[in-house]
């Protein structure tokens, strides 16, 4: 009876918060969201770390959150696992991977990234103030499948300079610092963009 009761009360814990994150975002008209894929069709040497696949769906997020109409799913930790593992093999080129149905269950919108071109522009200057500057410009392409209905897509192209000839990155302790690098900036601009199309 004991082990019952315990059973019981541990399924109902267990589905307690997402029926709560269901009733908030249905209460609030917000459209539940979950980026499933990060898609780089570069192949650019550098950018062959998960972490940028993760970060660029961190910056989505965000982005998507910040508009007021969406709300993110991710933050579920018996999901974030799962799609971290999806997003990888998108990063890197894998095949598709199914999406259970509890995860697209979790979500109104499925949210696919794919960073579709990437372009470098480097000037030198050369004498007495000599000087070199590097102009990144990335594009990216955002597709949301609601449940049911048509998928939409949303392109956003982003700019980044620096004076440095360094287009790579920024990864310290397993974090990628898109803040810190011109194409860090490019990428944010260009989710940005996209996103403000919706």
């Amino acid at each position: 009876m004991r082990k019952r009761v315990w059973l019981l009360l541990g399924v109902f814990l267990t589905l307690l918060p997402t029926q709560v994150v269901a009733n908030s975002a249905a209460a609030s008209g917000k459209t539940r969201f979950l980026v499933i894929k990060v898609v780089d069709q570069t192949h650019k040497k550098g950018w062959e770390n998960n972490l940028i696949a993760y970060g660029i769906r961190n910056i989505v997020n965000e982005e998507l959150y910040d508009t007021g109409k969406y709300l993110p799913v991710e933050d579920r930790p018996e999901i974030t696992g799962r799609i971290d593992k999806i997003i990888a093999t998108s990063w890197q080129g894998g095949n598709a991977v199914m999406v259970d149905k509890d995860i697209r269950a979790a979500a109104d919108c499925l949210v696919s990234v794919v960073v579709r071109d990437f372009k470098v522009k480097r000037r030198r200057s050369i004498g007495l103030f000599a000087s070199a500057k590097t102009t990144i410009y990335i594009t990216v392409d955002i597709t949301l499948q609601p449940r049911s209905g048509t998928a939409r897509t949303v392109s956003g192209t982003g700019k980044g300079v620096t004076k440095s000839m360094g287009i790579l990155f920024q990864i310290r302790q397993d974090k990628v610092h898109f803040n810190e690098t011109s194409v860090g900036q490019a990428t944010q601009k260009a989710i940005k963009d996209a996103i403000a199309k919706l």
